[in-house]
Parts: structure tokens; C-alpha cells; sequence
């Protein structure tokens, strides 16, 4: 039995060009980063750069900020996984799943329909998240036979469920399948933590068993990591 630490941080929202500094503030070995780090993909690589100086592994999945620049998903899907591959150690959890003795991590961006943030057109049909669900589902199904993985976190940059807004979800959200139907799949409850963002507060509660995080930046000050500790 040995103990495997992630710092999780979000919605860093920064500006282009803007430094984040996260000197001497690292906990963990590794670093679960869920989504909306900028629009602009310079400070995207700067940041994701910046962050890998401090961890072994950085897992991150892209918010809708990182969209608002482009008009196509695609092609901005293609530059964010061509940033990541070239920084060692960060790894875009686009359609895969990263593995670390025992523990399987799944992202998701999740495609929260918030109309504040609907600046591209098109960008987030219905038909995306429920891609994304459908995508979820499978892993989740396919890691339950697994017999190397223990346990399983999921991280999306959309909020899974309508109640995690603590009865400040925007309106929009009761005409969504929320991404925590995904979690049918879970027979074996391999899924033990779901790590999210776009949510403005720090959340960490459990509802049937499985620990919901988030920890957002929105320029607190000061601003710390969340760190999550699985025994595997």
C-alpha cells in the first residue's frame, strides 16, 4: 500500500501574457490542472511550461476559455495537444487515459453550456457533450476489468452535476444530461475522486462515496493547491 498525491488547481482565466507563479507551492508529485487556463495559447504553453518545472506529471484538460479564440473545436483540440506534446511530462487528457501505479486518470472538457461563456459560435452543441459522456462512460466501463487499476479520478472542466453548484447553478444547466451519469459504469466503484472546474468556489464533498474537488484560482489571494491523496 503506498500513497500517491496530486495538487489539483483550475480556472487560472489569465490574461495574454499574464505570469502565474507557482513557485515553492507544489505538494504533490503530480498536478491535475482542470481546464480554462487562458483564450490565448502562448500563455497556455507558458503556464503549462511554468507548472511542469515543479511536478513529475501534469494532467490537464482544456476549458471553453481555451476555445473562445478559435471558431473550429478541432483544429484548436489539434494545437492544445501539440502544446502539450511538446513540454515532457504534460500530458492532455484528450480521448485517453493516463495511468501511475494502480491509479487510471480520465479528462474530459465536458462542454458546460454556461451562456456567459458562449463567445463561438457553435461551440458547444448539445451533440459535443454528450460525445463527451458517451466517451466517459466507455473508459470508466472499460477500467472496471482493469486488474492493474485500483482506483480511478476523473477531471472534467465542466461541473458534473447541477448540484455541485450548491444552489447557484446558472439556469441554463437544467436543460443538460449531466456528465455524472457517466459514472453508471463504475460497477466495480473504482472511481473514487472527480476533480472539476468552472465552478467560482472551492468545493470538496463526497456523495456516494466519491470525493468531488474543486479549486479554482479567479485571483485569490492567496491562492494554494488542493492536494488529494489516494492509497493504491
Amino acid at each position: 500500500m503506498q500513497d500517491i498525491g496530486f495538487d489539483v488547481i483550475s480556472d487560472l482565466n489569465l490574461d495574454p501574457n499574464e505570469y502565474f507563479n507557482w513557485e515553492g507551492k507544489s505538494t504533490s508529485l503530480y498536478c491535475l490542472v482542470a481546464g480554462n487556463i487562458s483564450s490565448d495559447l502562448r500563455t497556455v504553453l507558458q503556464t503549462l511550461g511554468h507548472l511542469n518545472r515543479f511536478y513529475q506529471g501534469v494532467f490537464y484538460t482544456p476549458g471553453i476559455l481555451e476555445y473562445e479564440t478559435s471558431t473550429k473545436i478541432v483544429s484548436r483540440t489539434e494545437e492544445l495537444l501539440a502544446i502539450t506534446k511538446s513540454l515532457p511530462n504534460v500530458c492532455m487528457l484528450h480521448q485517453n487515459v493516463a495511468m501511475i501505479d494502480g491509479i487510471a486518470i480520465i479528462g474530459i472538457n465536458g462542454w458546460s453550456n454556461v451562456k456567459d461563456e458562449l463567445t463561438v459560435e457553435n461551440l458547444l452543441p448539445a451533440a459535443a457533450r454528450y460525445e463527451e459522456i458517451t466517451y466517459l462512460n466507455k473508459a470508466i466501463g472499460r477500467l472496471q476489468r482493469h486488474l492493474d487499476i485500483k482506483k480511478v479520478i476523473v477531471m472534467s472542466s465542466a461541473v458534473p452535476n447541477p448540484d455541485l453548484y450548491f444552489g447557484e447553478r446558472p439556469e441554463v444547466v437544467d436543460d443538460q444530461m449531466p456528465l455524472q451519469i457517466a459514472l453508471e459504469s463504475d460497477t466495480e466503484h473504482k472511481v473514487s475522486h472527480w476533480v472539476f472546474g468552472t465552478y467560482g468556489k472551492s468545493a470538496d464533498t463526497t456523495i456516494d462515496n466519491i470525493n468531488f474537488i474543486s479549486n479554482p484560482y479567479y485571483r485569490k489571494s492567496p491562492y494554494w493547491a488542493k492536494r488529494i491523496t489516494l492509497s493504491v
